[in-house]
């Protein structure tokens, strides 16, 4: 117990526990904690220094570090690519009726997809539709009229 009263040894046993903790914990954010409680524990190696100024270095060097190194070595999503792009400006065929205000459904690619329009013509099925927007698995449409579907 005489080592926990050495500065050197605490910060440092603090800093050793925040990077173990970070392992289990979700978010990058302990870490940085004890990389602040590491500074300390250099600091006091190199010199005596009082109970005050540790823990004013302790706080502005982890909060320091949090905020301009997190986004750094934080993992970032999959930033795969964007599908919407595939069904933009792409024909789909009507499946079950629909007009602004009330969905139906289309195929396209195989797949039956709901879909809206903010047409007020009724669009039957067996209508082409044109995709002009996507979010999530609901499609946005708009009729496609018998001289643009003859190049179909």
């Amino acid at each position: 117990m005489e080592m926990l009263k050495d500065p050197v040894t605490l910060w440092f046993l603090i800093g050793l526990f925040c990077v173990i903790v970070e392992f289990f914990a979700p978010g990058v954010i302990i870490v940085f904690f004890g990389v602040g409680a590491w500074v300390v524990a250099l600091l006091c190696l190199g010199a005596d220094v009082g109970a005050p100024l540790q823990i004013a270095v302790f706080v502005v060097v982890s909060i320091g570090s949090l905020v301009l190194l997190r986004r750094r070595f934080t993992p970032r999503p999959d930033s795969g690519p964007d599908l919407t792009d595939d069904f933009i400006g792409r024909t789909a065929v009507v499946l079950e009726p629909l007009r602004r205000g009330r969905p139906g459904r289309v195929v396209f690619k195989g797949a039956a997809w709901k879909a809206e329009t903010a047409s007020e013509e009724l669009l039957e099925k067996g209508r082409y539709v044109s995709i002009v927007g996507r979010d999530s698995i609901l499609l946005f449409v708009e009729p496609l009229h018998e001289e643009e579907y003859r190049k179909i």
